[in-house]
């Protein structure tokens, strides 16, 4: 595929929408100034960027659909790099915050939508060139994941990419998102008992085997080596790191892409 665009999506100007976005970003208790808020698209620019480049990945002309938007930073990524662009989100008011971010890029052109429950999706079958699941699958139900990644995989052509990425492993132990120690380890009827709901990660080994009929392993297929040029990429490296080839190599003796063994899930699929 050709190479993707290297142009960073840049802010506008226009400091009423500006203002619209910091309003509503506060009024959810937010700092719009916080890296994770109104500095996320920039984030993502860089290690979102890197993995697309990596892949070979050109966006321009196609139909991609962010599974689990949050904030858009990522839609406004992908938008900037010449996708036509969907995002859905369970939850109504970083839908909303959403659609002020991608208005703050001059982006009124992504559709995004908030979807209660997203077993179902508004879309036709075989609506999207590409899929993204960045840092989401982690925080849905574990009981609604076969009927999620079904309903991704209707959705798609036959073809397409699906990029599941930044997704916390249920293996590691320590969660990446709280960075709190063993808390993957812990059955969750012990929440229950404690009154307390700790954040876990997803095991790598129920996602591959829900995604096995439906999408073959693209980071399997080529070795490792596009996974460990977007990692090379991503600390701003040449090349990849000692741990990074060490995976890599661990992983071609399993016959898996590396993504599924590290803390983050990050896997490139195919829709079969």
């Amino acid at each position: 595929m050709r190479a993707v665009a290297t142009a960073a999506p840049s802010l506008l100007s226009d400091e009423s929408v500006a203002e619209a976005f910091r309003i509503r970003a506060q009024a959810l208790g937010l700092d719009p100034g916080d890296a994770w808020v109104g500095g996320y698209v920039d984030y993502e620019w860089k290690m979102l960027g890197a993995i697309l480049r990596a892949y070979r990945i050109d966006l321009r002309g196609l139909q991609a659909l962010e599974f689990g938007c949050n904030y858009g930073a990522s839609s406004i990524v992908l938008a900037g790099l010449g996708a036509g662009v969907r995002g859905v989100d369970v939850d109504r008011s970083a839908v909303e915050l959403a659609r002020h971010n991608a208005a703050r890029y001059g982006r009124s052109d992504i559709a995004l939508h908030h979807v209660p429950d997203t077993r179902r999706l508004p879309f036709r079958d075989g609506e999207f060139d590409f899929v993204l699941c960045n840092s989401v699958l982690e925080y849905v139900r574990v009981g609604h994941l076969p009927e999620i990644v079904r309903e991704l995989h209707r959705v798609m052509k036959p073809g397409g990419r699906l990029l599941i990425t930044g997704t916390s492993s249920r293996l590691s132990p320590k969660e990446v998102h709280s960075g709190r120690w063993l808390v993957n380890y812990l059955p969750r009827a012990l929440d229950r008992r404690l009154g307390r709901c700790w954040q876990r990660g997803l095991s790598p080994l129920l996602l591959r085997r829900l995604v096995r009929s439906g999408f073959s392993d693209e980071d399997s297929a080529d070795g490792g080596r596009s996974w460990a040029s977007a990692r090379a990429a991503m600390r701003g490296a040449g090349s990849p790191s000692l741990p990074v080839r060490t995976v890599a190599a661990a992983a071609r003796l399993l016959r898996l892409g590396p993504g599924w063994l590290t803390p983050n899930i990050s896997v490139m699929l195919k829709r079969r």
